[in-house]
């Protein structure tokens, strides 16, 4: 086998509706992330409205995407890829957010040894608190600290995947939930190195989260005029993305993240949004981000003042927001 260096790799997943790549409009800010972090960028081509609707984007992003973390890619690429993060904008979030989804769903990756890797790194954080907490007890002769031991602990969720929460999508293997993986052993590096890994982190701008039309939330109402994403484009989008009469439902978890069971969305990686306070789809991220944290996921919002929907490309064009978002991405 031929020996190439690990290194590091943002891939990034454009925006465009679907219907086109703003690379060019990408390409700066993801040159400044290259140069600062030493990470190779890779952007994956998939294709484009109208031609190919939904799930035909994310299947190929899922496809480069596996075959970059597994190192099939690393005669062609030079290189295999240590530490991934996964960035994407608008129909990019969607995707990037959709590819976590559909690498659990379809069992690409080894869920038990994600749960049992969360489960394990909750009870050394509970364990650490309470060790701390009885040290705290005996330096005060025995009396109760202030502070409890475990004020400031980040709860995980229960770690068990119920068979009534993996009914509620069609994309998992028939009559099995995704904690029925008893057959391996996720324990054993051999068997977790030989599945495909879910990215480090994440990091999405005004991801498209929902395509569902049905209940319009107060974000949606209130700013159908911006001037990048208004409410008519947003409408074309998703019918065009998810036809009515595909048979597919646009709350299917792949094609609108924002449905995701919590069983799935808890197997997150450390996920980051930014958002514009003007965005239409400002209510979608904030709802999506405080799931995150309801099932123990690192995650935090950021919401932009003063920029329109998909804003990361318009640092270039001299806004300080956006100057300030790209030091943060960075």
């Amino acid at each position: 086998m031929q020996h190439y260096p690990k290194k590091n790799v943002i891939f990034h997943i454009t925006g465009g509706g679907f219907f086109a790549h703003t690379i060019a409009g990408d390409l700066p800010f993801l040159l400044d992330w290259s140069a600062y972090t030493n990470a190779v960028v890779i952007v994956p081509e998939y294709s484009l409205l109208p031609d190919y609707a939904f799930p035909t984007a994310i299947d190929q992003i899922t496809e480069m995407y596996c075959s970059v973390v597994s190192g099939d890619a690393a005669p062609l690429l030079g290189f295999y890829a240590d530490k991934v993060i996964v960035t994407g904008e608008s129909a990019g979030g969607n995707l990037g957010a959709a590819l976590c989804v559909k690498l659990c769903v379809d069992r690409i990756v080894d869920v038990d040894a994600i749960l049992t890797q969360k489960k394990l790194a909750k009870m050394r954080k509970e364990n650490h608190h309470a060790y701390s907490s009885h040290s705290g007890c005996s330096k005060t002769g025995g009396s109760s600290s202030s502070g409890g031991g475990g004020g400031n602990t980040s709860e995980t969720g229960d770690a068990s995947i119920s068979r009534s929460e993996s009914s509620c999508y069609s994309s998992s293997p028939a009559g099995e939930s995704l904690s029925e993986c008893d057959s391996r052993s996720s324990s054993s590096n051999s068997i977790i190195n030989s599945w495909i890994r879910l990215p480090d982190a994440v990091m999405l701008c005004c991801p498209a989260l929902n395509l569902c039309l049905d209940h319009p939330s107060p974000s949606r109402v209130m700013s159908t005029a911006d001037p990048v994403l208004p409410g008519g484009l947003l409408s074309a989008i998703s019918d065009a993305y998810v036809p009515p009469n595909s048979g597919i439902s646009k709350r299917d978890p792949i094609a609108s993240p924002y449905y995701a069971p919590d069983e799935v969305l808890r197997l997150f990686p450390p996920t980051l949004l930014f958002a514009s306070s003007g965005d239409p789809l400002l209510d979608d991220s904030v709802d999506f981000n405080a799931r995150l944290l309801k099932v123990g996921v690192k995650s935090t919002l950021r919401a932009v003042h003063n920029v329109p929907h998909a804003f990361w490309g318009l640092g270039a064009a001299g806004f300080p927001e956006v100057k300030e978002v790209q030091r943060e991405c960075q």
